[in-house]
């Protein structure tokens, strides 16, 4: 995503453990004709370039879901990015945006008012929070996920047996019943596993949204 950075990640990082993970959800104004994902994207390609859609920041896990299932699902639309979740999820809710990707928690205020509602969630399987809210991959989009998540990094040079010790300890702190719910209060899927698990976890994540900044990337400068 940066032209420059003062350091190289995948040299001067090392993966510890992944810490937590949290999909994104597809949000539309609550009066919006669409309930489905299906119903959403035929509305989406009638309204053509009369389409916009809210992100929480350029270059967000908000802006490049929608960049990725947009690139799935074939639709056209118009980034209009904001900071944060708040503003964001405003936008929507007074229909000066018609869709927005982010995580639940930020738009619950909006949801429990009425003026925005849930069409799908990015995860693999159905959220254990969100039961009733089907998934982009299985309304005809196999393998669609999107997730932000979090995790620990060393520097490297960090001796193998200091980042064994703090993975384990994490490990152990992730399994605890009362980290768990507070984890879950807030929408947060615990992660835990190995440092080699979060490294390949990583180079996947990597392959997958790499080729999504270069397709954004590559649309603005053509612009």
């Amino acid at each position: 995503m940066y032209a420059r950075m003062p350091y190289v990640p995948a040299q001067d990082l090392v993966p510890v453990v992944l810490t937590t993970s949290q999909p994104n959800v597809l949000a539309v104004q609550a009066d919006n004709p669409a309930n489905t994902l299906p119903e959403f994207i035929e509305w989406a390609k009638k309204r053509g370039d009369r389409f916009s859609y809210a992100s929480v920041g350029a270059g967000s896990s908000s802006h490049l879901t929608m960049e990725l299932f947009r690139s799935v699902a074939h639709i056209e639309a118009v980034h209009v990015p904001y900071s944060g979740s708040p503003p964001a999820g405003l936008s929507l809710a007074a229909g000066d945006t018609q869709a927005l990707f982010t995580v639940a928690p930020a738009l619950l205020p909006l949801i429990q008012g009425h003026r925005v509602k849930l069409i799908a969630v990015t995860s693999a399987r159905r959220s254990e929070l969100m039961k009733d809210l089907p998934t982009v991959a299985e309304s005809g989009y196999p393998g669609f996920e999107s997730l932000a998540w979090n995790g620990f990094f060393t520097g490297s040079g960090t001796p193998p047996e200091v980042v064994q010790r703090i993975n384990a300890d994490v490990n152990a702190v992730l399994q605890e019943p009362a980290v768990r719910e507070l984890l879950a209060n807030q929408g947060l899927v615990p992660g835990g596993g190995s440092p080699e698990e979060f490294r390949a976890f990583i180079d996947s994540e990597a392959r997958k949204w790499g080729a999504i900044i270069a397709k954004v990337a590559s649309a603005s400068i053509s612009k």
